[in-house]
């Protein structure tokens, strides 16, 4: 595929908050083919259904993640046919696609929606595990994912809970929104606190588990 490929398809989704609301309900839903564009030239293939990604040619990989976070506010998603998805792939290699939007998510610029939604004490609740190659070895994700999958708790809960700077809660909680691995809870009652016990705090008990059935 030449790099002047050119989109032909309307978009169905433009701007930063559209396009996040639109790669969640795909990804959620496992639907789909898509492109992102800019200046009516593909810039990423999106394959839902298998949850895999195409880099077209011309277009950097290893800067990717950071050109998307830069390119946000003039991206478009366009949707696509498989057919029309296969012969823009063509023979260029499938790559996994959330470690590519995980990284994205890290980058902080133009998520000011979600930011405001997190200063509020909205909660952030996680509906599965992430990918286990977007965390990587770090340990803090874990324990962050680990805590949100037995309670949703707001940025603040996390970094008090787990003593780390909030901003490395919203560093992963900002992926795992894009992503599809987390959802947002409005305000409720306030869940009953972590108490520590003979054995340690709940917690602590909670990350033994996991670590245990993880074998980590």
């Amino acid at each position: 595929m030449a790099s002047t490929t050119r989109i032909d398809e309307p978009p169905t989704a433009q701007g930063a908050k559209a396009i996040t609301r639109a790669l969640r309900e795909r990804l959620l839903l496992r639907q789909g083919h898509a492109a992102l564009v800019v200046d009516d030239a593909p810039h990423l293939l999106l394959d839902f259904v298998q949850d895999q990604m195409v880099v077209p040619l011309g277009v950097p990989m290893g800067s990717l993640a950071q050109d998307l976070s830069d390119l946000f506010p003039s991206l478009s998603l366009h949707g696509l046919s498989e057919r029309r998805y296969l012969d823009l792939a063509d023979t260029l290699p499938r790559q996994p696609l959330r470690p590519l939007l995980w990284q994205w998510g890290q980058r902080p610029a133009h998520w000011q929606d979600l930011e405001a939604r997190l200063r509020r004490g909205t909660r952030v609740r996680l509906l599965r595990w992430p990918d286990f190659r977007v965390l990587g070895h770090q340990h803090d994700s874990f324990r962050l994912c680990s805590l949100l999958l037995k309670r949703a708790s707001s940025v603040a809960e996390c970094a008090t809970l787990l003593e780390v700077p909030e901003e490395a809660v919203r560093s992963v909680v900002r992926p795992a929104y894009l992503c599809g691995y987390a959802a947002l809870e409005d305000l409720g009652p306030t869940p009953a606190p972590v108490r520590s016990s003979g054995s340690g705090t709940l917690l602590a008990r909670m990350w033994r588990s996991v670590r245990q059935r993880t074998g980590g």
